[in-house]
């Protein structure tokens, strides 16, 4: 176990600027990962990501095991990947990802609503490391309510409306983006109704 990380109170962005500066490091930060003590795991986790965002190709050689952490039947393993992978994609010139691709948005068919959201909320940053996956993921977005299986669409299409905002003026649908933003403007939940009018009035209204 690597020392204070059990913690509450530990300051990620230090563990993770010595991670960086001692990269033997790495395989524990991953064990970490599997750590039956919460804190310990979660503080494993934030250092990690840290580390995804702002040196990427250090935890790119340990793609597969983001992958395999994806396919676990435990949801907080799936988020810790979604997310990480998300971010190691400004990297990925191996096409990993596409070769992945249909078996991370599968996440979406769930009837869970925490693993969907966390998939569609990465999904911006995919497009703008990957444009070139634009049109399929902007499509899968815009079909989410065929997609989703469980009872929270009404908020899973406030993190949608989120995600476009996020490649919006880069995309080659922008039709089709405020079409669907257009239709949560009677949505159920308030804060998808919130995000599609602030959506149209940054991106459409002038």
């Amino acid at each position: 176990m690597l020392n204070g990380l059990e913690n509450k109170d530990i300051n990620p962005e230090t563990y993770a600027e010595k991670l960086v500066n001692n990269k033997d490091s790495i395989s524990e930060y991953l064990d970490g990962l599997l750590s039956k003590n919460e804190t310990y795991r979660y503080n494993c986790f934030k250092v990690l990501n840290i580390v995804s965002i702002k040196k990427p190709n250090l935890l790119y050689p340990y793609w597969d095991f983001f992958e395999n952490h994806l396919k676990s039947n435990n949801h907080y393993h799936k988020i810790v990947a979604i997310i990480i992978i998300a971010n190691l994609t400004a990297v990925d010139k191996k096409g990993c990802f596409e070769r992945f691709f249909d078996e991370y948005y599968s996440c979406l068919k769930s009837e869970k609503t925490i693993t969907p959201i966390y998939i569609i909320k990465s999904s911006g940053k995919i497009v703008n490391f990957k444009p070139n996956l634009e049109d399929k993921i902007t499509n899968i977005l815009l079909n989410v309510e065929s997609i989703y299986l469980g009872k929270q669409i009404e908020l899973v299409k406030s993190a949608v409306i989120e995600s476009f905002s996020e490649f919006f003026t880069k995309s080659k649908n922008k039709a089709e983006i405020v079409g669907f933003v257009e239709r949560q403007l009677d949505s159920e939940s308030p804060k998808t109704r919130k995000n599609a009018k602030e959506f149209l009035k940054k991106f459409v209204e002038k």
